[in-house]
């Protein structure tokens, strides 16, 4: 595989940029099977900085360059800046992907390219669908994003979730995390209690939500939750939904129910449940959860 490295420039702080290298070796770790199958014909700079002395070529130069890839390095770097900037140059905007969604487990540049076309939506009862979306570097066709409700509140929301989301948001009140150190608002939906602890103030928060439901493309959705109760789990599996994933600590022949080892994770499954999406726990290949809602153990 022929790799161009696209290094995304910004002012971050030394120790941030030390875990930008450190995020492209293990992408090219994940890349380079066998090892030796990864080739780099290229790295391009943002910003030209010749004080780090790589051998560059120009931007305007890919056009003519041979490769299967472009890979977006960079401290939290956002690829959709970049992908415009790609098109006025005449490049193949599908060959883009960022280091960091190199590291979703199961990755490969066809699935990539199938789920940047697919425009999922993802409703979930944690952060699982942020998280998803932000490795992805994809743009959040959800409302569900930066937020969290209860496993009762979701799963009465889950059920008629497009006519909920057709009702308005009400603001109940502002709440201080000390664990976050910030305070953020609480919303209530048709009944269900939302928690946006990615927001700090409520007309943010509201806005965001009435974007983001206009976004959500109802035929293509998947559901993400966890629970420790065999019950709610049964329960969840009969949701009408195609695609769907609750992550649980127990074994179970559901299609919809995710085992995950909490003990990888200090018995915290919420930490396990959203370690399947960063690779924190490559248990399942997420991509053929995100594309076909399949359940595919990594061997």
């Amino acid at each position: 595989m022929n790799v161009v490295v696209w290094v995304q420039y910004d002012t971050v702080a030394t120790a941030d940029k030390a875990k930008e290298k450190t995020l492209l070796r293990q992408a090219f770790a994940a890349l380079d099977k066998p090892k030796g199958s990864v080739n780099i014909v290229g790295i391009v700079e943002s910003v030209p900085m010749p004080i780090n002395q790589l051998n560059t070529i120009d931007k305007k130069e890919l056009v003519h360059l041979n490769y299967d890839m472009v890979l977006v390095t960079g401290h939290d770097v956002e690829i959709a800046p970049i992908l415009a900037e790609a098109e006025t140059l005449g490049l193949d905007t599908d060959k883009f992907v960022l280091d960091r969604t190199v590291l979703i487990p199961g990755f490969t540049l066809d699935k990539y390219k199938e789920l940047r076309r697919a425009n999922l939506s993802i409703l979930s009862m944690g952060w699982w669908a942020g998280i998803a979306y932000h490795k992805l570097g994809l743009p959040a066709l959800s409302p569900t994003v930066g937020m969290y409700t209860s496993e009762e509140h979701f799963m009465n929301f889950l059920p008629e979730a497009h006519w909920h989301m057709k009702k308005d948001l009400h603001f109940e009140r502002t709440e201080y995390n000390a664990d976050l150190g910030i305070s953020f608002p609480i919303f209530w939906l048709d009944g269900t209690q939302w928690f946006m602890n990615s927001f700090t103030n409520d007309a943010d928060a509201l806005e965001t939500w009435n974007e983001r439901k206009d976004l959500v493309n109802w035929s293509n959705v998947l559901v993400t939750m966890h629970t420790t109760s065999p019950a709610v789990l049964e329960r969840f599996d009969c949701l009408p939904y195609a695609k769907k994933a609750c992550f649980v600590p127990f074994e179970t022949e559901l299609e919809s129910g995710f085992y995950v080892d909490t003990k990888l994770c200090g018995g915290n499954l919420l930490h396990a449940a959203e370690g399947v999406v960063t690779g924190a726990m490559p248990a399942y290949d997420v991509w053929d959860l995100l594309l076909y809602g399949k359940k595919t153990p990594l061997k």
